[in-house]
């Protein structure tokens, strides 16, 4: 003979209570990491020469990404937290031998760029372009 359950209207306020402090915490925690991702940019190196870079060093402000071996066509990309005086340095060489270095080459700190593309030529020469 079953056996039936009474559920009293405590028990159902205490889930209906769980349920909705559940999704609360859920929604925070999507809004905070939502929040942190708006504040990144983007550095984008490409290799658009026909060598191996060897090593390449990208320094924004503190923050310094290293990299080895970016093939002919290859892509790499760094997220950073950008700041009101954003700086950023490269140093590198092409397995040629050909040195690469490049310094402010452009501005950084407009909120309104978030992604910045570093493009190695074939002579070692870099281009900066910050697409909108």
């Amino acid at each position: 003979m079953p056996v039936r359950k009474i559920v009293s209207t405590r028990v159902i306020f205490k889930r209906v209570r769980a349920v909705f402090i559940v999704t609360t915490l859920s929604l925070i925690g999507f809004k905070a990491c939502n929040s942190v991702d708006e504040s990144q940019a983007r550095l984008v190196l490409r290799n658009q020469s026909e060598s191996t870079v060897n090593f390449m060093q990208v320094k924004v402000n503190d923050k310094t990404f290293e990299m080895s071996n970016i093939l002919p066509g290859q892509e790499q990309m760094w997220k950073f937290k950008p700041t009101n005086t954003n700086l950023f340095a490269v140093n590198g060489k092409l397995a040629a031998g050909i040195p690469i270095h490049a310094s402010s080459l452009g501005s950084l700190a407009s909120p309104n760029n978030k992604e910045h593309h570093l493009t190695i030529q074939e002579n070692g020469q870099i281009a900066y372009s910050s697409p909108k």
